[in-house]
């Protein structure tokens, strides 16, 4: 009975790729609408993605990197402060 339960539970773990449904509906719905802003304006900084999605300045930092990361956002200098513009490859 042990050795089955461990093995379930062994499967399981592989199949989970630690991102959660939630997690990741979160952040579908971020992206989503930082792409939307920068429809209509070249570039948004952590300030503009705390007030979109309603968030910590960390989170806000966690998220643009991350996009930088995936390669959807680029890191520029803005005006002395840090922004972020789409990725036009």
């Amino acid at each position: 009975m042990l050795t089955a339960l461990k093995a379930l539970l062994i499967e399981t773990l592989d199949m989970s790729d630690g991102v959660s449904d939630a997690e990741q509906d979160k952040s579908v719905t971020r992206w989503s609408k930082i792409e939307d802003y920068l429809k209509t304006h070249s570039f948004i900084m952590n300030a503009g993605v705390r007030e979109l999605c309603g968030i910590s300045a960390a989170t806000a930092n966690r998220i643009l990197a991350k996009l930088v990361e995936e390669g959807k956002l680029i890191k520029c200098r803005e005006g002395g402060h840090w922004a972020y513009r789409l990725n036009d490859r």
